[in-house]
C-alpha cells in the first residue's frame, strides 16, 4: 500500500496555457465537424465527470479500534473516504494507493480519541476486501506514527465517518495549491480543469495513427513498471510550493521551499545526485517531497559562455519566520573557446 502525493495545479506561463487551450479547442472542433453525436455525448460526459472529479472526498467507512501505547488515549478511529481525484488502480496486483491526513487528537462521545483520515479511489473499495484494506492501513499507520493499534479486533461502525466532515474535507483539499514547476501529465490535466479520463477519451476520438503509436509506447513503459515486485500499501506525498531565482550577479540559483510546521533543516532529508543532476528534498513529518531535475532549471544566458549548477556545493538553511527551506546552488560559468 503506497502513500501517493496528491496531483497539484501548476503555475504555467501564459504561452503554455494558450497552447493547452488551443489544443483542446482544436480537438473539439474536429470532433464536432466529424461526429456531432459523439461531440454532444462528450460534452455531457465532460460536465458529469468533471463535476465528480472536482468534488471533495466522500466518507465511505468508519472503523473503531483500540490504542495500546498511549496512557491518555485508548480509542482509535479510522475514516476511509473515496475520491475520484486519486489514481485509478489499473491491475488487481497493483499496490493500493491512498492519501492520508495527519492524525487528529480530539474527543468523541466525551472520550479522548485519535482520528486518522485517508482517501482512496472508489474502485479500491469495490476491488479490495474491506478487512484487507483496514488491516494494511493499520499496519502502515503504526509504522509511520508509532501507534500500537489493535489490528485484529476492530469494529466497522454504522456511521460513515467520525468527526467534522467539512473540516476534514477542507484538510484534504488544502494541499492542492499552485506550484512553480510540475511536469507530470496528470497534474497538467488537473490544471486544465479536465479529469485525466476525459482528456484521454477526447484524444482517442480525434488523434490519428500517431496517437495509437504513442499509446503503444506508453503501454510498454507501464508494463516495465509493473514488473517491479508489488508493494502492499503505498503512501501519498504532496509537493511543497517553491520559487526559484538566479542572483543578480549570476553566481547562484536560490530555491525557496515552503514547509509549513517544519522546525528546521533537521526535519528535512536532502539528497544530492551529481551524476543524475538531481536534488531531492523530503520532509517525512509533513509527507512532502520535492524532486528537482537541475537539467530542467533555467540557466544563466551569457554570450560565448556555458553555465552549470555545482550541486555538490549546495548549501541549505531554514528560516523559521517564513517557514522556508532556502537552497543556494553555485553557478559555474566557463568561456567557450574556439
Amino acid at each position: 500500500m503506497d502513500m501517493f502525493r496528491l496531483p497539484t495545479s501548476t503555475n504555467s506561463s501564459s504561452n503554455d496555457m494558450m497552447d493547452k487551450a488551443k489544443r483542446v479547442w482544436d480537438m473539439l472542433d474536429e470532433l464536432a465537424s466529424s461526429d456531432p453525436t459523439a461531440y454532444k455525448s462528450y460534452i455531457q460526459k465532460t460536465l458529469k465527470e468533471g463535476k465528480e472529479f472536482m468534488a471533495p472526498p466522500t466518507p465511505t467507512l468508519a472503523v473503531e479500534s483500540k490504542l495500546y501505547n498511549n496512557s491518555k488515549i485508548k480509542i482509535f478511529y479510522l475514516n476511509i473516504f473515496t475520491w475520484t481525484r486519486l489514481p485509478v488502480p489499473e491491475a488487481t496486483d497493483e499496490s493500493i494507493k491512498f492519501y492520508p491526513l495527519k492524525p487528529i487528537e480530539t474527543t468523541h462521545n466525551n472520550k479522548c480519541c485519535i482520528i486518522m483520515n485517508i482517501a482512496v479511489h472508489p474502485n479500491i473499495m469495490k476491488d479490495i476486501p474491506h478487512g484487507q484494506l483496514i488491516q494494511s492501513t493499520f499496519h502502515l499507520i503504526a509504522s509511520q506514527h508509532n501507534f500500537q493499534v489493535d489490528c485484529d479486533h476492530y469494529k466497522i461502525l454504522d456511521e460513515k465517518m467520525i468527526g467534522n466532515i467539512e473540516e476534514i474535507q477542507k484538510s484534504f483539499l488544502k494541499p492542492i495549491s499552485k506550484n512553480k514547476e510540475n511536469n507530470e501529465d496528470i497534474e497538467e490535466l488537473s490544471d486544465n480543469g479536465l479529469s485525466p479520463s476525459l482528456m484521454k477519451q477526447l484524444s482517442s476520438m480525434t488523434m490519428t495513427d500517431q496517437s495509437t503509436s504513442l499509446s503503444s509506447k506508453k503501454q510498454e513503459k507501464e508494463q516495465k513498471k509493473n514488473t517491479k515486485p508489488p508493494v502492499l500499501i503505498e503512501e501519498l506525498w504532496t509537493i511543497p510550493t517553491f520559487t526559484e531565482e538566479i542572483t543578480n550577479n549570476n553566481t547562484s540559483l536560490i530555491i525557496r521551499i515552503s514547509l509549513p510546521e517544519c522546525e528546521g533543516v533537521a526535519d528535512c532529508d536532502l539528497t544530492v545526485l551529481p551524476l543524475e543532476e538531481i536534488v531531492q528534498i523530503e520532509c517525512s513529518k509533513l509527507h512532502m517531497r520535492l524532486k528537482l531535475n537541475m537539467k530542467e532549471r533555467k540557466k544563466v544566458n551569457i554570450e560565448n559562455c556555458t553555465s552549470t549548477f555545482d550541486i555538490e556545493k549546495l548549501t541549505a538553511k531554514f528560516v523559521r519566520k517564513t517557514q522556508q527551506l532556502i537552497l543556494t546552488i553555485p553557478i559555474r560559468i566557463e568561456s567557450i573557446t574556439n
